[in-house]
């Protein structure tokens, strides 16, 4: 069976001259498209089936089948590729993808071929699709007629971000700790002093109740000092004693320590860089504040009223007095700002509408609500609340 690795280059790379070469007892080669190097493939022969994946079919249970087998060259690979391109960091901005390979197994005979049941398999981190909505756009351009814009905070919160995505956790931590300490230090640089500081920083500590107030533990981090103190459910005064302790760790340890931490080994620090990038966000968020100022939201709907950007939602609804024993039926009107109805603009106008009858109707039963676009037979929502006497059957 012949094995192909595909990895990936994460940006175009220009190599003018370029041959196949030996590695592992295999053939490694450059990929090219449009002149410019694209990949590395690494191609191996004859190699076991077994390290094909299979499937496993179950005869009893839900599961209907099971993929099984390990590719066992495909970590030689990827630990050789990865020591190989951090001899090339030294020298350039160049990232080789080895999280993202593509695997393929091919048959070296027909017969072989028939035996092979899963022919490839590709790995990847997802990249999920930012959710923004137009009215934060707006708000924005119309802030930044009169703010300058939250440049340093912005600038040090997106390079933990960053990092984050790329899972380079220590980074991220210095990033975060940065800005916290840029803005809440008060100039001080040593341990004492800077506990004093942020400790007597009544915004900071607000900001850090605010983080860790429902903090998800990371998944794959249960065993951090960082997640056991995030169990224990800890004061503020003790979040930023342990944020300054790794900023010591982080920021001033050597490799002679012998717990030193060591820039391939990024995990014990996952759950540390969610925490501090959770509060630099919270810090990066209050410093756009300026976005948030009513005369913005006033300017924003009556931009759209103008662009003709308006939907009038028509709500009819049931309900029933506690002392009465038949039904009354009302409407109201929602005006938005928009040009179609979304998910999130529905569901922003049922909440809406049950706020404002629960705040002029407190005591009454809310029996049913539909709600269509005006003008139209466009449903947007149906609710149904049943009475007492419904839910008894």
């Amino acid at each position: 069976m012949r094995i192909r690795y595909r990895v990936p280059f994460k940006r175009k790379i220009l190599i003018d001259d370029h041959w196949d070469i030996p590695m592992q007892g295999g053939k490694l080669r450059v990929i090219e498209k449009n002149h410019h190097a694209e990949a590395l493939e690494i191609i191996f022969e004859h190699q076991p089936i077994e390290y094909a994946p299979s499937v496993r079919k179950h005869t009893e249970g839900e599961i209907v089948a099971t993929i099984t087998g390990r590719d066992h060259r495909m970590t030689s690979v990827k630990h050789q590729l990865d020591n190989a391109i951090t001899f090339l960091e030294c020298f350039h901005d160049v990232e080789l993808m080895t999280d993202e390979m593509e695997v393929s197994y091919e048959g070296e005979t027909p017969e072989e071929d028939a035996k092979i049941v899963i022919k490839g398999s590709s790995f990847g981190r997802s990249s999920q699709t930012l959710p923004l909505s137009f009215d934060m756009i707006t708000r924005a351009l119309m802030a930044a007629e009169h703010h300058d814009g939250p440049r340093f905070e912005a600038t040090l919160v997106g390079s933990a971000r960053k990092a984050l995505a790329r899972q380079e956790f220590i980074n991220s931590f210095r990033y975060s700790f940065l800005l916290i300490e840029s803005l809440f230090g008060d100039g001080q640089f040593k341990k004492a002093s800077l506990q004093i500081a942020l400790k007597a920083s009544k915004e900071f500590r607000s900001i850090v109740e605010f983080a860790i107030k429902d903090v998800i533990p990371t998944k794959d981090d249960r065993s951090s000092d960082t997640t056991t103190m995030l169990a224990a459910k800890p004061t503020a005064d003790e979040v930023i004693d342990h944020l300054i302790e790794k900023r010591g760790f982080y920021f001033h340890g050597n490799v002679k320590r012998k717990d030193a931490w060591r820039p391939d080994e990024q995990g014990a620090a996952e759950s540390l860089a969610h925490l501090a990038a959770a509060i630099a966000t919270r810090i990066s968020m209050k410093a756009a504040d300026p976005i948030f100022e009513l005369d913005l939201e006033k300017r924003h709907y009556e931009h759209a009223m103008q662009a003709g950007a308006k939907i009038v939602f028509d709500i009819k609804f049931k309900f029933r007095e506690p002392a009465e024993d038949f039904d009354r039926q009302n409407n109201i009107n929602i005006n938005i700002a928009g040009t179609k109805v979304t998910a999130r603009t529905s569901f922003a106008v049922a909440q809406h509408f049950l706020k404002v009858f629960q705040e002029h109707q407190p005591a009454s039963h809310l029996l049913e609500a539909r709600c269509i676009v005006q003008g139209s037979d466009q449903k947007v929502f149906d609710l149904t609340f049943y009475s007492p006497e419904e839910r008894a059957k």
